[in-house]
């Protein structure tokens, strides 16, 4: 492998400091030294040396690119993914290259790649089938093998889903789980990290998740805290019953004796924004007696999750997707549903802040775009009923964003030293099918640092860097990931400071970023020039291996 210079850039080694002029020179995959640059400048061994002298010192062939007036910067680590089925469909990664993300974590909210019963497994393939791609799996080996033989340009880690856990021992049943169920959980658990899981997630709105309670989740985490793992939750209620449940998590971990992430932080609807202040005293107060509490953020004010777990109440969805659709068909049920609907949500505007992004359904796709507040008048019936309907002619298969969150909050929880910028997304590409999802996907990275270092300048750009790199490898565990230093992993990212942009919209998501020039992975470059240059260099990282 050749050896590549990184020459003349503004070097931002990931642990938060100020930078400065560098070169970095790169071999076999990893960062072989580091030496500055300008007047007076040494490297480490005392001696000033001109880039020449440093690149005939490789003794192999070196490529220089040179990146003056840009910054060099750790590879962006997203800590929050759901790329576990769709990192096979694009194992380009488009949209994570583009964003100058070189490593996901997925398996978030209580669904994972592994393990799968049959029943979860049908699931995944039928959205794989979607794009020719006929791949099963139950255990994280076969899996690996899988995604190892596809290949990717980008580095993945992954959780264990409760909600597979729960799936694959309890079902779809609303009931706690028994002894002997926990145990078999606790053991799927223990396996599948041995595999290669990095710990426990859970989706506490979602089915089966949110039929467990918090016994079951604390045994489950003391199982993730023993192996060294983490547990990693969409809490129970980020809205009316928000601080109940960042107590539940908080409880979760101080019992299960291991860190955590609370994903995606927020206030969610305009009743509960009073209550960021109650929320950071929590995080503030479990931090200060020693809980290892982490969250995520992506920078945007809307949600963006399925249509159905945004609408309905949790028995809905009792007996899995088949047992939903016939509630939601049952007329004798609809009366109920709809109070249970207008219950959990009585903001006089929410389903004016409600707007379908995708369905698979061809016929409602004229509808992609549009509140179930516009649905409901063009179907001359309450927004409610609309979503009730939506749902049902969709197989529950739609997809929404929810504007309820509030920037002021979200610049508080950016202040926070603990929060990660992440995306809650899967991997895209530019295409047609690109179009139906939340612009987090394409620039959450670029919007974090341009909104929130340079232009709002809430955080120093080695600060914002940081949370995009080394804290996230610090919440994984990883030592050679997510700073630039002699020895570490060559994942580099190199962009334009007062160009980089967010360029994705809510209409238009699917938006290369501005400013991003060079993207390399584990040495090899994968963007240059921003262009994609094919490669897929990146590693399947498994917990218990160095990284």
């Amino acid at each position: 492998m050749s050896s590549i210079v990184l020459a003349n850039g503004w070097l931002y080694d990931g642990l938060g400091g100020d930078g400065g002029l560098a070169d970095v020179l790169i071999h076999n995959g990893r960062i072989s030294e580091i030496r500055p640059r300008g007047p007076g400048a040494k490297n480490s061994g005392g001696h000033s040396e001109t880039l020449a002298e440093m690149a005939a010192a490789a003794h192999e062939p070196v490529e220089v690119i040179d990146c003056i007036g840009l910054a060099v910067a750790p590879g962006f680590i997203d800590l929050h993914t759901h790329s576990d089925t769709s990192g096979l469909i694009y194992p380009l990664a488009d949209s994570c290259i583009a964003a100058g993300v070189t490593t996901e974590v997925c398996g978030n909210c209580g669904g994972s790649a592994f393990p799968q019963n049959d029943y979860l497994q049908q699931r995944n393939r039928r959205t794989l089938a979607e794009h020719q791609l006929d791949l099963h799996w139950h255990n994280g080996p076969t899996f690996f093998e899988i995604a190892a033989r596809i290949g990717s340009s980008v580095n993945r880690a992954y959780l264990v889903g409760h909600g597979n856990l729960r799936a694959m021992v309890v079902g779809y049943e609303a009931r706690k789980a028994t002894a002997a169920e926990l145990d078999r959980m606790a053991g799927l658990l223990e396996e599948s990290m041995q595999e290669g899981g990095y710990g426990l997630s859970s989706g506490l709105i979602y089915p089966p998740g949110c039929f467990s309670d918090t016994d079951e989740l604390a045994y489950l985490a003391r199982v993730a805290g023993r192996k060294g793992g983490l547990y990693a939750s969409h809490i129970r209620s980020e809205s009316y019953r928000l601080l109940e449940a960042v107590d539940e998590f908080i409880d979760i971990l101080q019992r299960g004796g291991c860190r955590g992430v609370l994903s995606h932080v927020k206030t969610m609807g305009r009743k509960n924004w009073h209550k960021i202040d109650a929320l950071i005293e929590r995080m503030e107060s479990a931090r200060g007696r020693g809980t290892a509490l982490y969250a995520d953020r992506y920078p945007y004010l809307a949600s963006w999750t399925g249509l159905d777990s945004m609408l309905l109440p949790d028995w809905a969805f009792e007996g899995g997707k088949q047992a939903e659709l016939d509630r939601l068909a049952d007329a004798a049920l609809r009366p109920r549903l709809l109070e249970a609907i207008r219950a959990d949500h009585p903001e006089s505007d929410y389903f004016e802040q409600v707007m379908v992004v995708s369905c698979h359904n061809p016929e409602l796709r004229p509808h992609v775009g549009r509140s179930l507040a516009e649905i409901g008048s063009q179907w001359r019936m309450g927004p409610a009923e609309a979503g009730i309907r939506f749902v049902l002619e969709d197989e529950g298969r739609s997809t929404a964003v929810h504007f309820g969150m509030n920037e002021e909050n979200l610049d508080r929880l950016y202040q926070l030293p603990y929060v990660c910028a992440a995306s809650d997304s899967s991997v895209r590409d530019f295409g047609r099918e690109s179009s139906m999802t939340h612009p987090r996907a394409f620039g959450t990275s670029s919007r974090f640092l341009s909104t929130y270092a340079r232009d709002k300048g809430l955080l120093s750009w080695g600060e914002a860097i940081r949370r995009l790199t080394s804290l996230p490898a610090e919440i994984m565990g990883w030592q050679q990931r997510g700073r630039l230093a002699p020895g570490a992993w060559a994942d580099v990212v190199v962009f334009n400071p007062k160009t980089i942009a967010d360029r994705s919209t809510y209409a238009a998501p699917a938006a290369a970023p501005d400013g991003i020039h060079h993207v390399l992975v584990n040495g090899s470059v994968v963007m240059r020039d921003g262009s994609h240059t094919g490669v897929r260099p990146g590693q399947l990282l498994r917990h218990g291996e160095m990284q």
